[in-house]
């Protein structure tokens, strides 16, 4: 629906909170859940359905519930009708350059960037490595943004809040209970459960082991030849007690699963629901068209939900956790942006912020892979359905290789030795893995592949953008993320790095020897620099994609500070991938779990501060509203008297006696 019909629309009164989050990902559904149990009584709106739902409509033979739980079937709930919210993306803006992607589609003009829509968001179909970002990436935050409180040693309490390690020696557990040491730097009573899962079929495939543990072998000695440092003791790469962000290493990640099947923020927010029905809120279906300001103050939000136009208010805080596509978006939508971009789309500019869309990156990617003479025995029986003796062992016993994501052995990499940290992540797959396109889930029923995937973390280009196509909120942005030459300088040095992970993983694979076929991707006859580089220019992708809405100085094109605070915007926070200036780790997931631990606190602090730390109860909203005098708690434990127009909030939310509430309806959504 355009967001000019959006506001002749007649709207319901959805209620009013102490905060509302757009958004049910990674970051959304994790700050939702943390205030919370705090007391909070917060909305959470979320486009999507629960993917865990057995209602929904299946797709094909495929139930989405069993693609979202069966760790195996994480590329089908990528594709799966029901879940995902496909987008399509340029990688260049030079139409020759481009064309050169095979996966282009030209009807779309872009590439598949696979986005989830639902509960969870895009944890509802990652593969669920789980691997902590590098001291660097918190350091430099707190550096750029002269905030102690973002280094590595303080964000380290977030990890440990998070993670309940189930793969570790249970002694390091009751270690860290009975006396509080914890070297291991492992969380062990988290609301993440963290599991290895390695299939006694992968072991006993022989040719299988012989080849992992021949890659451990090359690999060491590759490194040794080179004169660069290589780490033996620490297979875990999220242990701290040998932890050494500058190593290299053999890594087996470890997987966000309980026990066996996918876990995360939605049952981390499910859970919090079913605790505490009286503070969450969670609409699902719920499309926010937008925000809305009034007097420099976020106070509402509008959504479309059942064909029926809402509006909900909140108190203290709006927290946009829609992502790095969908959170510069939103806010362009609401009037905040760059204002010669938005009179360009027909949207009236409220609030001048030109970084908002910019600054966006991502990894880049790129896979070798090699058909095998023969299937792989520890594959025996795979079809990646629920009529196969496979799921069955999962379903009923939690066993056999439905357990695992595919991953196999991983090994963190310089990619020079001019380089200060690991930025290559490669990671054997037991698949046919090319990248992203219509249909490439289906590649993976071919059995006798392997993919050695290479990784390039710490980019130099942060010279992509997201622009609206139009003020229709259903019209997908525009993103183009400027790769290589077209970006950011150091384009070169990306290009020679990836090339470096090709000839690592080649000679790496050479153990397999005589089991090897061909190999397919990039493919044997491609040896020289430039013949590589060529090939990466044409098909490397991403799907870690960071940076929209960069908590930077505002001089620098920053669009929120370092308590997320949305520049020039009261009341309007931003917690999800788009904040981060720079892409953090290899996997990103993990720091935006962290940021939503602690952006639930920094919130949880400004309330402190405030003279009122709750909602006016729904029992009291309407007498307040109408009588203009303060009224009480109504019930809501903790809260304090409070005036019916707004609150000061510490230093970032001001008392706005402008931004008056509306009347109508206080019942619950």
């Amino acid at each position: 629906m355009p967001i000019s019909s959006a506001f002749d629309q007649p709207y319901e009164d959805a209620g009013l909170y102490d905060v509302i989050v757009v958004g049910a990902g990674a970051a959304g559904a994790v700050v939702a859940a943390r205030l919370a149990e705090e007391g909070q009584r917060v909305l959470v709106l979320e486009a999507g359905p629960d993917p865990a739902d057995p209602g929904l409509a299946p797709d094909a033979d495929r139930a989405l519930c069993d693609d979202y739980q069966v760790p195996a079937f994480h590329a089908f709930a990528s594709e799966h009708s029901a879940l995902r919210r496909d987008l399509w993306v340029r990688y260049y803006s030079d139409d020759a350059r481009q064309k050169r992607n095979w996966r282009y589609d030209r009807d779309r003009d872009g590439v598949l960037y696979p986005r989830a829509c639902g509960l969870g968001g895009c944890t509802a179909h990652h593969a669920m490595i789980f691997v902590r970002p590098n001291n660097q990436d918190w350091n430099s935050i707190a550096e750029t943004m002269g905030d102690p409180s973002w280094r590595a040693s303080n964000m380290q309490r977030y990890w440990e809040r998070i993670e309940r390690c189930r793969h570790r020696w249970t002694p390091w557990r009751w270690l860290a209970r009975l006396t509080g040491w914890n070297p291991t730097g492992h969380g062990w009573n988290g609301w993440l459960t963290t599991e290895w899962a390695m299939p006694l079929r992968t072991i006993r495939d022989r040719a299988l082991r012989w080849h992992i543990l021949g890659s451990i072998r090359a690999a060491a000695d590759l490194y040794q030849a080179a004169g660069l440092d290589w780490e033996t003791t620490r297979l875990d790469p999220n242990e701290s007690r040998r932890r050494d962000d500058r190593a290299p290493g053999i890594r087996l990640p470890p997987m966000s699963t309980r026990n066996h099947a996918r876990s995360g923020p939605r049952e981390r927010l499910r859970e919090v629901e079913a605790r505490h029905p009286d503070r969450l809120s969670l609409q699902l279906r719920a499309k926010v068209l937008h925000v809305e300001v009034s007097d420099g103050r976020a106070a509402g939000v509008v959504y479309e939900q059942g064909g029926r136009m809402r509006r909900a208010q909140a108190v203290h805080d709006i927290v946009l956790s829609g992502g790095v596509f969908a959170t510069p978006q939103l806010l362009m939508l609401s009037g905040i942006g760059d204002p010669a971009h938005l009179s360009e789309n027909g949207i009236t500019p409220l609030h001048d912020l030109r970084g908002v869309g910019r600054n966006l990156q991502d990894r880049y990617e790129v896979g070798v892979v090699y058909r095998m003479k023969r299937p792989w025995a520890a594959l025996g029986g795979v079809t990646y359905a629920r009529r196969d003796r496979n799921f069955w062992l999962w379903n009923k016993f939690r066993w056999g290789n439905y357990k695992s994501n595919g991953l196999v052995v991983a090994a963190e990499i310089k990619s020079s030795s001019t380089v200060t940290v690991p930025d290559l992540f490669c990671f054997a797959l037991l698949a046919d893995f090319r990248g992203y396109h219509r249909g490439y889930a289906q590649r993976l029923l071919k059995l006798n592949y392997m993919t050695w995937a290479i990784l390039k973390a710490y980019t130099a280009n942060s010279a992509g953008t997201v622009r609206l196509r139009s003020a229709n909120p259903d019209d997908q942005p525009r993103v183009e993320f400027h790769c290589f030459e077209e970006g950011s300088p150091g384009a070169e040095q990306d290009l020679d790095a990836v090339v470096a992970g090709i000839r690592f993983v080649r000679k790496v694979a050479d153990r397999m020897g005589a089991q090897v076929e061909l190999e397919e991707e990039p493919g044997h006859l491609l040896v020289s620099d430039d013949d590589l580089r060529n090939y990466v220019r044409d098909n490397a992708w991403g799907h870690h994609a960071c940076g929209t809405c960069a908590m930077k100085p505002r001089l620098e094109d920053g669009v929120v500070d370092s308590r997320f605070c949305v520049y020039g915007v009261a009341g309007l926070r931003i917690v999800d991938a788009s904040i981060f200036p720079r892409t953090p780790g290899y996997f990103p997931v993990s720091s935006i779990y962290m940021i939503a631990e602690k952006a639930a606190d920094v919130i949880l602090e400004d309330l402190a501060r405030s003279p009122a730390d709750s909602a006016v109860s729904y029992q009291t909203q309407s007498t307040a509203r109408a009588s203009g005098i303060k009224v009480g708690s109504g019930g809501v434990p903790g809260a304090r008297e409070r005036g019916p127009r707004g609150i000061s909030i510490g230093d970032h939310c001001q008392w706005l006696p402008g931004a008056a509430l509306s009347g109508g309806s206080t019942a619950t959504p």
